[in-house]
């Protein structure tokens, strides 16, 4: 038998490249219902988005940036009695608003049993975060706020921003705009992208559909950084 080379020196010039990932969800209350079929391919590509997430996660990071001053760890919980769910998802002090708790009901779908935080603004890069989001609630006529081309347009455009993964395009959304087109989503988008901002990132989008009236996406963003 040949013998086994000794293991290669790390000389001063190694690094070793940790991979960021991010993903995208909705916070569809009806994405936690799994034997309800409206939903079922955005749920499909949101769970796999959350597998591959946590993959090698050792921490995850729920975003919310609607959730002003929002700061939980996994002791935190949520429930969607107020759309008519009896679902409840996380831990057992009932803290979370909708994003965090559909956030919360991905991870524990997904069988994630390590640390988690649940947040509405980033200090520092997450190794693992998942931004909880929906696009334009004006995109065709099942929309709540009925059909408005301007939604439609400012919906595919965050799509492709999704895709070609550019968090500086997040950066500079028209927070007013969106926000008055129904994108509840926007000021987590926003958050994300300035803390992404400056990053090589890949991007790739999963989903993309409004079968409620109001824009859903799935994606999915890496980012190799080289960590002594």
């Amino acid at each position: 038998m040949d013998a086994q080379a000794p293991p290669r020196e790390r000389g001063p010039g190694y690094a070793r490249i940790v991979t960021t990932r991010w993903a995208f969800v909705p916070s569809a209350p009806l994405l936690a219902v799994p034997d309800d079929p409206s939903l079922a391919p955005v749920r499909d590509a949101a769970r796999s988005a959350v597998s591959r997430l946590i993959g090698d996660a050792t921490a995850v990071t729920v975003l919310d940036g609607s959730a002003d001053g929002a700061a939980y760890d996994e002791r935190a919980g949520g429930d969607l009695r107020d759309f008519g769910l009896d679902i409840r998802a996380g831990g057992q002090r009932g803290e979370l608003g909708l994003a965090h708790t559909l956030g919360a009901w991905l991870l524990d779908d997904a069988g994630w049993r390590g640390p988690r935080a649940y947040v509405s603004s980033l200090a520092e890069v997450p190794s693992a975060l998942l931004v909880v989001a929906d696009g334009y609630a004006c995109v065709n006529d099942l929309s709540p706020l009925g059909f408005d081309p301007r939604g439609q347009k400012a919906q595919a455009e965050i799509v492709e921003v999704l895709a070609s993964a550019v968090p500086e395009a997040l950066c500079s959304l028209d927070m007013e705009s969106a926000l008055r087109l129904g994108c509840t989503g926007a000021p987590s988008l926003a958050v994300a992208g300035r803390m992404a901002a400056g990053r090589g990132w890949r991007g790739a989008v999963t989903y993309d559909d409004a079968p409620l009236g109001i824009g859903y996406w799935v994606a999915t963003w890496e980012s190799g950084d080289p960590s002594a």
